[in-house]
This record gives C-alpha cells, sequence and structure tokens, in this order.
C-alpha cells in the first residue's frame, strides 16, 4: 500500500468525482478531505484481514478489491466486489467492531482512506448524513440477503442463472451484464468453483439463453432464462 501525496484542492476534487459524496455538503467534504489519505493497492495486495480495526472508511476512486471470508483449504467466501465510488467499513466504524472480513485488491487499484473519527464526528452531527449512511448500508445488508437466496439453491444452474435475473431491469427481457471481475471471484460469491461457472454459461450460450462477449453478457429474453431457473428445482415428493 503506497501513500500518494495529494494537496486538499486535489482530495476534494477526487471526492466530487465520485458517487458515494454527491449528497455530501461541500463544507463536510472540505473536513473529510482534511484527514483523507489516497493510496494505490496493487493487485492481489491485501489491505484489510479479518479481525482487523478499522481506522479509516474506504472509498475505491480506481480498480476493484474483493471482501471475503477466508476458509479452511485456502478457500473464500466472496462477500463483494467493490468499485469505483463505491466503500466498504460503514458498519465496523459505526460499531466500533473489528472488521468481519478480509479485503484484497482484485485489480491494480486507488483507494480513498476517510479518517473514523472524522467520518463519524460528520454522520452524527448531521442527521441528513446519517440517514444517508443508513440508506447506504440498509441496501448492502438486502444485497447479502439476496446473494444468500442464491448461493442456497441446490443447483448450480439456478445459482448461475439467480446471479443473472439479479441485474435485469423492470419490464425488459433483452438486457446485459458486464461482469463486475473475474469470473472465479464471482463464482465466490455463487458457491461454487470457477469452472463450474464457465460451463454453466457455456451451457446457457448453447441453449441461446445468453451470448457471451468478453466480460459482457447479453441476456437474450430474460423470461427464457426464468423458466430454465423453475424447471432446474427439484421436484417435490409426497412421502
Amino acid at each position: 500500500m503506497n501513500q500518494l501525496p495529494l494537496a486538499h484542492l486535489q482530495m476534494l476534487e477526487t471526492m466530487g468525482r465520485l458517487a458515494y459524496f454527491q449528497e455530501w455538503p461541500q463544507e463536510t467534504r472540505d473536513r473529510l478531505a482534511s484527514g483523507a489519505k489516497l493510496f494505490a493497492l496493487p493487485k492481489n495486495n491485501v489491505l484489510v484481514h479479518k479481525g482487523d480495526s478499522l481506522d479509516s472508511l474506504y472509498v475505491v476512486v480506481s480498480g476493484r478489491v474483493r471482501l471475503f471470508i477466508p476458509l479452511p483449504n485456502n478457500m473464500e467466501r466472496v462477500i463483494a466486489l467493490v468499485g469505483k465510488g463505491e466503500s466498504f467499513g460503514e458498519s465496523c466504524l459505526v460499531l466500533s467492531e473489528i472488521c468481519p472480513f478480509q479485503v484484497i485488491a482484485g485489480q491494480d487499484s486507488h483507494l480513498l482512506a476517510i479518517d473514523a473519527m472524522v467520518y463519524r464526528r460528520e454522520i452524527r452531527s448531521r442527521p441528513e448524513l446519517g440517514m444517508h449512511v443508513l440508506e447506504r448500508v440498509a441496501r448492502r445488508f438486502l444485497d447479502t440477503m439476496h446473494d444468500m437466496e442464491i448461493c442456497a439453491q441446490p443447483s448450480s444452474v439456478m445459482r448461475v442463472v439467480g446471479y443473472l435475473m439479479q441485474h435485469q431491469p423492470p419490464h425488459e427481457q433483452s438486457f446485459a451484464i458486464n461482469l463486475p471481475g473475474r469470473k472465479c471471484d464471482i463464482a465466490g460469491k455463487l458457491g461454487i468453483t470457477q469452472e463450474t461457472f464457465s460451463r454453466v454459461l457455456s451451457f446457457l450460450g448453447k441453449q441461446g439463453l445468453i451470448l457471451m462477449n468478453g466480460s459482457q453478457i447479453q441476456v437474450a429474453d430474460g423470461a427464457k432464462l426464468a423458466q430454465l431457473n423453475t424447471a432446474a428445482r427439484p421436484k417435490k415428493t409426497l412421502q
């Protein structure tokens, strides 16, 4: 992790370009910038270990980091892939709890570290900012619940289809998905291997349900994809 020297005005400009701070007043951003640091995190470098105490809120400026829980035999359960303008650490800072996950760079990244004391002081002094943070944390919680529901599905086809259907816009049958990370990271979120993830995508492609183009997946018909998900569900039998 290499800290990059940045003048106060440059720090403000950087924060102003990030979605996280779009609704924050200028004077609040000014105070946050006074204790902020910008640093580079090369690919595969660890930023946070499970059990660490966080002293900063982290916002991704560029690149992507992976949040995961280490498992036995060098396995991991991916919790989230955090990209530009997204954050992590709010829950630990608000509750003063140790970090329950590990953070590693999925690609060369730049992150903004906001001093925890300054951050807590600002959200406690301005109720509208506290509500803003609450909404973000609540959305993240619901997304995690949806991921858990997908991981609970009994077949790999149902998990992959469930993941794809999460990205379907309302009232649209045809839609495109840009995979937010490596296949192995997404597979880790779904609780399957990278090989299984690739095999299911290949199967869906042969069925004419998706079209792969690099990291982009084009879904031709969301309704047909949903039907496949239903067909893959094991049938209950009467005892």
